[in-house]
């Protein structure tokens, strides 16, 4: 079979794009080949980066265990307490002026940050971990409560974890800042939305029960078993206004504001935000969501002397 002149510059310029492309591949897989060959001789296998981060983690875990416990017994610590503190740390050579009574009355502390703060030792196989506990306390039983944090160094070396100092009292990140949530619309009680929702609190709260007749099938939602003796809702907002007869799959979202009363008589306060969808001419809860709608208009407002 004869090829023509065309054909033959056309295959003549793939042979040769192919030989071309084959040489950079082989270049390619060469180059690899020599850059695993390098990471094996001077490092040995490749990083197991899952290994690291499961280690990491656990390590984090260990130190924070012990600044938290260590914060417990140093706060609660009295004059008969001293052994209980050096299990962790090795305490000053000075004795401790500890009170006869615990100096404050706390609530488990948390563990807000730990921190990895580099190698340590003489040979770098040590490690310096800084851990920040946080602890609400008082003064006193019925004192007002107190937010606190404080700063545990902690070393990590084979012999196990130990607290190099006595904690510090730090200060936190600041106080925070309030943003505006976004629910401008105000159903009344007058309105099918404002029913429904309230319904669908007190079968969520109460022994009423009946969660399925407020919520789609696949809201996966049911009631907590008579949690509270009776709820109110005291208000409803939402984020657009609500039609009487929705569309099917039409979608609004809502902040619902409940008084519940506890089976001792005492009122709790809660905020439910909520996703509703319209089915068959009606409205349903499909989720209760995980926070509310903000403002993307409003800059955060500071609180306090917050000077940020």
């Amino acid at each position: 079979m004869r090829v023509n002149k065309t054909w033959r510059q056309r295959l003549s310029t793939s042979r040769s794009a192919g030989t071309k492309w084959g040489v950079y591949g082989m270049a390619a897989l060469g180059a690899l080949a020599g850059v695993h060959l390098i990471w094996s001789v001077l490092f040995g296998s490749p990083t197991d980066v899952a290994a690291v981060a499961r280690t990491s983690v656990n390590k984090a875990a260990v130190v924070s265990s012990l600044a938290q416990d260590f914060v417990t017994v140093w706060l609660t610590a009295t004059s008969q307490d001293t052994a209980s503190l050096a299990q962790f740390v090795t305490l000053p050579a000075n004795d401790l002026a500890l009170p006869p009574t615990p100096a404050v009355v706390i609530s488990t502390p948390t563990i807000v940050a730990a921190t990895y703060e580099g190698a340590a030792g003489r040979d770098s196989d040590s490690e310096l971990w800084s851990v920040v506990v946080g602890v609400t306390q008082r003064a006193w039983e019925s004192a007002p409560p107190d937010r606190a944090l404080y700063r545990v160094p902690v070393l990590w070396s084979r012999f196990g974890p130990r607290a190099q100092s006595l904690p510090a009292r730090i200060g936190g990140p600041g106080p925070g800042a309030d943003l505006p949530t976004m629910y401008p619309a105000t159903p009344g009680p007058q309105d099918p939305v404002y029913t429904m929702v309230s319904g669908f609190i007190t079968a969520y709260l109460t022994a009423a029960g009946a969660v399925d007749r407020y919520v789609t099938t696949d809201s996966l939602l049911t009631g907590l078993g008579g949690v509270y003796q009776s709820v109110t809702m005291t208000s409803l907002r939402a984020d657009q206004q609500t039609a009487t007869k929705p569309a099917d799959g039409q979608t609004v979202r809502v902040l619902a504001e409940v008084d519940a009363v506890t089976a001792q008589y005492a009122h709790v306060y809660l905020s439910y935000p909520l996703t509703l969808r319209g089915v068959g001419g009606n409205w349903s809860v499909a989720a209760i969501d995980p926070a509310p709608v903000m403002s993307h208009d409003d800059a955060p407002a500071p609180v306090g002397n917050n000077p940020r």
